[in-house]
């Protein structure tokens, strides 16, 4: 009986374990791909499932590689979405696949635009990924943005774990001392549901501002894209220079906290735009200093920035 109860005593303490949150306050920053010379308007989103990697760029341009070592794993592409006006800011996969043999779930693509495409602005763009380098665009989402909720432009990621589709941004310009930082969040639309998606913002399973429960996240800031880790909502910020400096963001959205801010304004002087995990660590993809890796301590249970 005392072998079975210490079995279980064990058991619960890998869970625990397994669970935590890593100790953002403690990490090591290192580069670890160069990236190809970029298009114009430069690299922008970037998505991690299993052991690959997707890396945007401005215009809806993909290439796919295979962690670990950035193996290629497709030319440089055009996604089905590819316009002048979509900026790809952010990209986040899905928990659904295109065909059930497909190697990889749907990418939900941001276009992050002030213009419109087709009537169409800060449109997500559901796009399946095919091996040979081409993709197909299944599902396109819009928020009927009728109250004006956001300002220069709205921004989707996934949580896969809970089937979220999460809306963020600014509801004013970043430079604006009288902005705040907007979270809405919807139930995953489905595939099966259509082709193209209108979400409102009464149907939201949560809506807030951030500087509703922190001061920790500033009025004026330039934001990029995010992702999400377990509960936390993982946001870099920043130009990665003096007047916008790079900046971490670690929001807990199930506490409505702000985790951790790691301030990186003087070990990265280069524009942050998207990040995603990869066996525990922090990928991101940078204009000016290609992938950047981040490696953090010994996972210990969540603290508080207020």
């Amino acid at each position: 009986m005392k072998k079975k109860k210490l079995f279980y005593t064990l058991l619960v303490a890998l869970m625990c374990t397994s669970c935590a949150t890593p100790n953002f306050t403690q990490y090591a920053m290192s580069d670890f791909y160069n990236l190809p010379k970029p298009g114009v308007g430069g690299y922008q989103g970037m998505a991690i499932y299993k052991d690959y990697l997707v890396s945007l760029q401005n215009g809806g341009v993909a290439t796919i590689y295979r962690l670990p070592d950035m193996q290629v794993v497709t030319p440089t592409f055009k996604l089905a979405s590819a316009h002048s006006r979509n900026h790809s800011n952010v990209g986040a996969f899905g928990v659904e696949r295109g065909h059930k043999d497909d190697l990889l779930p749907v990418l939900y693509v941001s276009q992050c635009h002030r213009k419109l495409i087709r009537g169409m602005k800060d449109a997500c763009f559901v796009e399946r990924l095919l091996p040979e380098g081409k993709s197909e665009l299944l599902q396109t989402i819009i928020l009927d943005d009728d109250q004006k909720l956001f300002g220069y432009a709205l921004q989707w990621t996934v949580d896969s774990k809970n089937k979220r589709l999460i809306g963020f941004g600014n509801t004013l310009k970043g430079e604006d001392a009288n902005n705040r930082f907007r979270v809405i969040v919807f139930p995953l639309p489905k595939l099966a549901d259509g082709k193209e998606i209108h979400l409102r913002p009464e149907d939201a399973i949560e809506n807030y501002l951030l500087q509703d429960y922190t001061q920790a996240y500033p009025a004026r800031i330039i934001g990029q894209g995010a992702c999400v880790y377990g509960d936390r909502l993982v946001m870099p910020t920043g130009f990665g220079n003096k007047e916008w400096p790079s900046v971490l963001y670690v929001w807990d959205m199930k506490h409505k906290r702000m985790e951790r801010v790691v301030d990186l304004s003087t070990e990265l002087k280069a524009e942050m735009e998207d990040v995603d995990f990869y066996k525990g660590e922090a990928y991101v993809q940078t204009n000016g200093r290609g992938i950047v890796k981040f490696k953090f301590g010994k996972r210990v249970a969540a603290g508080s920035a207020r």
